[in-house]
């Protein structure tokens, strides 16, 4: 029983590990022998827990995008009102990017590298929840008027847009504005109401 309980605590240090170097460091073709070594493990275990460096790499985007996924899910079924379920999406989203912002580098390049990826970024069950709650929601802004007439695909490009460039571009903004890391995450909290002002007429 305690060695099965050591067991898992080592392959979830393997992974937490690994998510840091390939997704917060963007060490994408990082060694096993470098995420042993950071994790403080032999090498063997990750092939004894994970068999390949391809396997574990695969493993841990795709517990990212879940997290990711259980998290949008929690926001889009709330029975929140529609603004405020946006409000909660810009915060969600600023704080996994800003852990893991090598993420949304990965899954472009990924996907243009290879058509059909083995990970998928929304689920069956998030596309249902999708269509049967967040459009008809979106629909019913957008006919009392606190929205611009836009598709939904339009309007999900336009929030992803608006919450992601600057976190991608975050060595340009810093640089050109010569923001340190608080003044950076200011930045970032102040822009959730600029965001929210845009997309919203009232």
């Amino acid at each position: 029983m305690v060695k099965r309980h050591k067991d898992k605590l080592t392959e979830k240090l393997i992974k937490e590990t690994a998510k840091e170097v390939f997704f917060a460091e963007g060490k994408f073709h990082a060694t096993t022998q470098e995420i042993a070594t950071k994790a403080g493990v032999n090498r063997a275990l990750i092939h004894y827990y994970f068999r390949t460096r391809e396997q574990l790499f695969e493993l841990v985007l795709q517990d990212a995008l879940n997290n990711f996924a259980s998290r949008l899910t929690d926001v889009v079924s709330s029975d929140a009102p529609f603004k405020e379920k946006v409000s909660s999406f810009i915060e969600m989203f600023t704080e996994a990017t800003m852990k893991y912002p090598y993420v949304d580098v990965f899954i472009v390049t990924e996907i243009n590298r290879n058509e059909n990826p083995k990970f998928r970024i929304l689920s069956p069950e998030l596309e249902n929840l999708m269509k049967e709650k967040f459009v008809p929601e979106l629909k019913k802004e957008i006919a009392n008027g606190t929205i611009d007439e836009i598709s939904t695909s339009q309007f999900i490009v336009n929030l992803l847009s608006l919450c992601s460039y600057p976190l991608i571009a975050k060595p340009i903004i810093a640089n050109m504005f010569s923001l340190k890391q608080r003044e950076y995450k200011a930045f970032l909290k102040e822009r959730k109401n600029i965001i929210l002002n845009l997309i919203f007429k009232a």
